[in-house]
């Protein structure tokens, strides 16, 4: 959660920054959300710009005004399914920020908006999707680059989240087509099926190649957690208004009852070096193009990836809403901010 400093630093970015464009980053969208936010920003006549123009806006020293741009990590099934097709529909630039392990060879044709709207699938069909395919594929990538619409650029090779501590940061429960909220946990994980997930406790995170040791919980209270949520309505328990308070009293009453965790070395854990190289390569391989950008996971470990970013060629980083310490460092830094801050450009 958000602390109220933090909101307020947030709008006075909104209201302040004129530099460079505001962006904007979503992981996945509902259809009806993403136009909302897209005719917000039409309707206030503000400039989507793909991530490439922002190269140029680099050496530019006009404010950017009314610019924006619109970013989503991980390269999940629902840029296809959803935001591919809206993109064309409204005529407005993004960019994708992929995970190129993620990324399936395959050549099945899923569907997508368009078929909804055309009356080929049903609503259930592109949720079916989800769950069977979570990532895009090349041949998706392909066509979306091919479009002129959207941009593609590197997330790591494979995005490896570990715990890091004991401190829960909150418990799994579903976002976007019902798909787990903290997807990474999720899919490595093996993608189990997600009414054995809801509750689970999702601990201190951290990017792999940052944590020098990774926590291990007692996976009984995942159990204890996880048949709470199914004795009280399963995936509608997540529809009441006090869900997490629920979880979190049920949690301190049963924590007694459950071991301490531990920490150790991950046996296979990502490293830096070669995830950010092998994903440029990859990228500018398979898509035959240059792969400019790099957004870090978790928005995380700036000071530590720099030289490697540098060395392998990127000329900028995105990272999140809290600025890094660039001094001394030569590549470019875009911040960005959550994409439900977009509702409060109505006021600007």
């Amino acid at each position: 959660m958000m602390l109220l400093s933090d909101k307020l630093k947030v709008l006075l970015k909104l209201w302040l920054e004129t530099r460079r464009p505001r962006i904007f980053s979503f992981h996945d969208c509902l259809p009806d959300v993403f136009s909302e936010y897209v005719e917000l920003l039409i309707y206030k006549r503000y400039r989507i710009l793909g991530a490439r123009d922002l190269l140029a806006r680099l050496n530019e020293k006009t404010p950017a005004g009314r610019d924006v741009v619109l970013t989503f990590d991980d390269g999940r099934r629902n840029c296809w399914s959803v935001i591919f097709p809206l993109l064309k529909k409204y005529k407005v630039h993004a960019s994708i920020f992929v995970i190129p392990s993620r990324i399936s060879d395959s050549e099945e044709e899923y569907p997508n908006l368009e078929d909804f709207w055309k009356g080929r699938v049903s609503w259930e069909n592109l949720y079916v999707s989800h769950r069977k395919q979570p990532y895009l594929t090349w041949r998706e990538l392909r066509q979306m680059r091919a479009s002129g619409l959207v941009d593609i650029f590197s997330h790591s090779l494979r995005h490896q989240i570990v715990a890091v501590g004991s401190r829960i940061i909150d418990f799994q429960h579903p976002g976007v087509y019902e798909m787990p909220v903290y997807f990474d946990e999720w899919f490595e994980g093996g993608m189990p099926s997600v009414d054995s997930i809801w509750g689970v406790p999702v601990y201190e995170r951290a990017w792999a190649p940052l944590a020098p040791n990774v926590y291990f919980p007692d996976r009984k209270i995942d159990i204890l957690m996880n048949e709470f949520v199914k004795q009280n309505g399963g995936f509608l328990f997540f529809k009441k208004k006090r869900w997490r308070e629920r979880l979190w009293e049920y949690y301190e009453q049963h924590r007694r009852l459950v071991a301490l965790g531990h920490y150790r070395k991950a046996l296979d854990r990502e490293e830096a070096r070669p995830s950010i190289f092998e994903s440029k390569r990859l990228i500018e391989d398979i898509l035959g193009e240059d792969c400019p950008f790099f957004s870090l996971p978790l928005y995380q470990g700036f000071q530590e990836t720099s030289p490697l970013l540098e060395e392998a060629g990127y000329k900028a980083v995105f990272a999140g809403p809290q600025p890094p310490d660039t001094r001394g460092k030569p590549l470019a830094v875009f911040c960005r901010i959550p994409s439900f801050w977009i509702k409060f450009l109505t006021y600007f």
